[in-house]
């Protein structure tokens, strides 16, 4: 009975029931993801032959008008410079080799528009293999020497041409069967380099996961990474690509095997514990940090969301760093409360070269005559802002006195429009101060007076609006 009343009913009734049962039974709804995302037997469906002789044979190919190039006969007709003013001429040279590079690399890419265009998406990657594997066999004009680095030279360019094709890939819809013909040739292809170049696979990991478009690519392309034991060398890709499958879940087990290796993967394992686990966003923050892994790009963070009193020494070296990189008054704060006055003082002698922090720091520890005393000694035409600056924040009566001695000597023998625009941007500053305004108008007076030759000082004084 089953059978007949199956067959007279129509495809809609047949949709609309599994529907209904699929929303009822929890047990059946992992049985179909399961089933969406389980690999179907796959095969190298291959539009040529042999995808090692047309990567080689492509190779040759450019690799071939990459030599060709004869620097020495460039045009200097064509030689169009990336800015103003005088450039010598070693660098005109570099940047017109540099040009010619990226134009034939240019031409190579837009092969592989060419080959996406007509639906020929494995040889379009094919053909991008061969491009990198060309830039790493050419030997340009070895009697040319204005490119310091031509390998370099030209896997950036060939990275720059790549940017137009991220568009296409992601609107692409590759089948499944060249998806797998794609990841089974690049991996083999890695394979076959072997040491010689570790870059390989993470020159091409964005392209990789641009194509990907559901979760049933994304499993294909994971079974394939996972088979071919390459997940060490595509973290980032590895963990995205469990992101897709496994969702949050499927992500943080597979990143809390790789954040150690790659910044991105520790990075979006950071943000996640940022929102929904503070004790795993400290723990893992202190193991980086300790193994001397990615400061430069996680430290603001760190800052940003740990909490010095969870982990007071963590927070202290995060905050030092920090105010290593750039001095700022926010961070010296934090180390004021989480520092002895010992230990500042020893920590100061680390800052005295960077004379705006030493002067700024002396007068947050109330030590007025030593940031005086620096600020006059050290004092240039060069940071003369930044010297000056927190003297007449910290102590505007003193600081003026201090800015009139460093101006009036300095300008004895400085000269030069930068330098009386900076004169003007200092005193700009005093004469915003309520307290000193009447002696920042007197001294702004006895600048001109006692240079009234110097025009180009008058004039930057008019273009800061003190005179």
């Amino acid at each position: 009975m089953f059978d007949q009343f199956y067959q007279q009913s129509s495809d809609q009734l047949k949709l609309s029931f599994l529907q209904t049962v699929l929303e009822q039974d929890k047990q059946l709804q992992e049985q179909f993801i399961n089933f969406y995302l389980e690999p179907k037997g796959k095969q190298l469906t291959l539009t040529v032959t042999d995808p090692d002789d047309f990567i080689l044979a492509s190779k040759d190919l450019i690799k071939a008008d990459l030599e060709s190039i004869r620097f020495d006969e460039l045009d200097w007709d064509d030689y169009v410079p990336d800015r103003n003013g005088y450039i010598p001429e070693y660098q005109a040279l570099e940047k017109m080799a540099e040009d010619e590079i990226s134009r034939i690399i240019g031409l190579h890419v837009a092969e592989v528009e060419r080959y996406c265009t007509i639906k020929h998406f494995d040889l379009a990657f094919f053909y991008m293999i061969s491009i990198y594997r060309a830039c790493l066999e050419a030997k340009l004009n070895e009697d040319y020497y204005e490119v310091s680095d031509p390998l370099l030279t030209m896997l950036n360019a060939f990275e720059y041409h790549l940017e137009s094709c991220l568009p296409i890939f992601k609107a692409i819809q590759i089948p499944e069967n060249q998806l797998f013909t794609i990841a089974t040739v690049l991996f083999d292809q890695h394979t076959e380099l072997g040491a010689e170049d570790s870059h390989f696979l993470l020159f091409f990991e964005t392209c990789l996961y641009s194509i990907i478009h559901s979760g049933s690519q994304a499993n294909i392309l994971l079974d394939i990474v996972e088979e071919k034991h390459k997940a060490a060398n595509l973290p980032w890709l590895y963990t995205e690509l469990h992101r897709k499958t496994g969702g949050i879940e499927g992500f943080e087990k597979s990143a809390l095997k790789y954040y150690q290796s790659n910044v991105h993967v520790a990075i979006e394992l950071l943000n996640l514990y940022k929102s929904t686990d503070s004790y795993k966003f400290g723990e893992i923050a202190k193991q980086l940090w300790d193994n001397g892994l990615f400061h430069q790009e996680c430290a603001e963070l760190y800052f940003n969301v740990l909490n010095p009193r969870e982990d007071p020494d963590l927070y202290l070296e995060v905050t030092k760093y920090l105010n290593k990189r750039k001095f700022s008054e926010k961070y010296y704060r934090i180390i004021q409360e989480l520092m002895t006055e010992e230990d500042r003082m020893k920590y100061l002698k680390t800052l005295q070269t960077d004379h705006p922090a030493y002067i700024t720091a002396m007068f947050m520890e109330g030590k007025f005559n030593e940031a005086h005393k620096h600020a006059l000694h050290y004092t240039n035409r060069w940071n003369i802002i930044e010297t000056m600056t927190p003297c007449l924040k910290y102590n505007p009566e003193q600081g003026i006195v201090i800015l009139a001695k460093k101006t009036e000597e300095l300008l004895l023998n400085e000269r030069g429009r930068n330098f009386y625009a900076r004169i003007a941007a200092i005193l700009k500053v005093a004469k915003e101060i309520p307290a000193i305004q009447s002696q920042t108008q007197v001294l702004i007076n006895r600048i001109v007076y006692a240079n009234g030759r110097l025009s180009a000082l008058k004039g930057e004084f008019r273009i800061a609006g003190i005179i």
